[in-house]
């Protein structure tokens, strides 16, 4: 019996509607959570392992079918959130054994990240382990996993390719390499860009590679293989790359490559009309959050799109949207969020005479 089924079974009907109030609530919280705006997210045991990346991806993906309203994420008796997870699309088939032990390992990983509380407007800071309960539904391929609630954010970061659009389960799960899976959600998040530089020591620190690994090492054992199984794998995006001195030291010795230029690749119907699209809803409502003056819409527009995260922006403008057909937000709600946003992550501010406004 699944936990779904469980749900009710022999219950009288005031436990019943008991019940209901608390998933009721647990969604509420849920809801919450995913609006919640975070800063320096980090996930302070980021080495997992392939299968581990695999499970991961399979709940962000419930995530953004919530997110999109397509799903409602499930709740259990106690209103925690769970995802059951097909072992087969974790590692193949008849690996369940191996499936549980990586999922009993994402037991150890933690998360943190920075959040201001709307009521005390004081910042906290949460961590806390991802997976919290593991359930072995025995006689199947099934394992179902219960989720800190507080992890949502982290999972919609993780999902996003930290800080970007979406990306493709089906694409994510085929790949093989841990790292050539982080390099694809990092190429999705820089989907809107044509290219982008990323520092080689801070790619050696966030991707963990020692010091034994030269920069040839890099590009024959990390950036080489991801390219072509990316390439390979028929994603709509995918990448070429090159080592570049941007820094040069004038120390008398030959110049070392310190940045890796990515090379975004999509195909045309990623530039297309879904990026009409995406940029026209984050216009629109730059236009509402700054009360159509002009000026200040074409000043954020820029600062906007120089970045990073116009997909992510986009993103989360359709789930507020999606809010408000629901009837849990309201216009001048979204706007308020929207403008928060703005404050906290690009510096831009909403009181300034025109030409003189910070963060611009």
């Amino acid at each position: 019996m699944t936990m779904a089924e469980q749900k009710g079974k022999g219950e009288q009907p005031e436990n019943q509607e008991k019940m209901r109030a608390l998933q009721r609530k647990a969604q509420e919280e849920i809801t919450e959570l995913m609006l919640l705006q975070t800063n320096d997210m980090t996930f302070g045991q980021f080495t997992v392992s392939e299968w581990q990346d695999n499970i991961l991806t399979l709940m962000t993906e419930q995530l953004q079918k919530h997110m999109t309203t397509e799903q409602q994420l499930q709740t259990d008796l106690f209103g925690e959130p769970y995802v059951t997870i097909a072992c087969d699309e974790v590692g193949g088939k008849n690996h369940k054994a191996m499936v549980l032990k990586e999922a009993r390992g994402l037991r150890e990983k933690v998360f943190s990240y920075r959040w201001v509380s709307p009521k005390t407007h004081r910042t906290i800071e949460t961590s806390g382990v991802i997976v919290t309960t593991i359930h072995d539904d025995k006689g199947t391929n099934n394992i179902t996993l219960n989720f800190n609630k507080w992890a949502i954010p982290f999972l919609i970061y993780y999902g996003k390719g930290v800080g970007g659009t979406w990306f493709s389960k089906n694409v994510s799960l085929q790949l093989r390499g841990d790292k050539t899976k982080r390099l694809y959600r990092v190429i999705c998040s820089q989907r809107d860009k044509t290219e982008f530089y990323y520092s080689i020591k801070q790619f050696r620190e966030d991707f963990m590679i020692g010091d034994s690994y030269t920069n040839a090492s890099i590009k024959k054992h990390i950036l080489d293989p991801a390219r072509d199984r990316i390439k390979e794998s028929n994603a709509d995006v995918w990448f070429d790359y090159e080592m570049i001195t941007r820094y040069p030291k004038n120390n008398g010795r030959k110049p070392m490559a310190d940045t890796i230029v990515f090379h975004i690749k999509t195909t045309k119907a990623t530039n297309g009309t879904s990026q009409h699209e995406r940029n026209a809803t984050v216009h629109r409502w730059l236009m509402i959050a700054f009360d159509h003056d002009l000026f200040k819409v074409e000043k954020a527009w820029n600062v906007v799109l120089n970045s990073s995260r116009l997909g992510e922006i986009y993103n989360r403008l359709v789930y507020w949207e999606d809010q408000i057909s629901a009837g849990n937000m309201t216009t001048p709600h979204v706007k308020n969020s929207f403008k928060k946003l703005l404050r906290d992550d690009f510096n831009l501010t909403f009181d300034e005479q025109k030409g003189k406004k910070k963060g611009y």
